[in-house]
């Protein structure tokens, strides 16, 4: 099954919003990873429906993966516990300070990422999830870091550990894979 992540911490939001606006109904999931204080996620979640007109469901329990965008309750890291079944851990459990971390999504997605996955890296502070980037690419998950994001340390560290196997690309050409992915089904 094909699958769109979306990961990300400060001046991302808005940047995932504009990559969703598709103007079609989704035929793929898209499992959104940014740095968020829990008071927040649910406001997100009401935003990105009214901007992109999708569905949006925030994961509090085991999750069978569907058509529509996908966000973990607040305080919570986003994982998946099977191939197409996502869930969200405690942050105690997974042992990391930031949430929803992308480490443990990307650390989960180990098992189950593979050439149907792609990645989108927006802007952000930090290292959060490149470690775990380089054996995702092992894999065959395609990454796409965003082209001049407002702060760029979060896709530089990740895209230090991809090497050269990563494409940089601005907001309106990921949103172009997006629809492009979203065509194949």
């Amino acid at each position: 099954m094909r699958k769109f992540i979306i990961v990300g911490s400060a001046g991302s939001p808005s940047q995932a919003v504009e990559i969703l606006k598709i103007e079609e109904k989704l035929n793929i999931p898209v499992i959104i990873c940014i740095h968020f204080t829990a008071s927040v996620m649910e406001t997100f979640a009401e935003h990105l429906r009214n901007d992109t007109g999708q569905n949006v469901e925030i994961v509090t329990k085991p999750t069978r993966l569907e058509d529509k965008i996908y966000l973990p309750q607040g305080n919570k890291d986003i994982v998946f516990i099977g191939e197409n079944v996502i869930s969200v851990l405690d942050g105690e459990t997974t042992g990391k300070s930031i949430h929803p971390s992308i480490s443990a999504l990307f650390k989960s997605l180990i098992r189950y990422g593979d050439s149907e996955t792609v990645i989108a890296v927006l802007g952000g502070l930090g290292d959060d999830g490149a470690k775990e980037s380089s054996e995702l690419k092992k894999k065959g998950v395609r990454f796409i870091i965003e082209k001049l994001p407002r702060f760029p340390y979060l896709p530089n560290s990740i895209a230090q550990n991809l090497g050269e196997r990563y494409e940089r690309f601005e907001i309106e050409k990921i949103r172009s894979v997006l629809k492009e992915l979203n065509k194949i089904y």
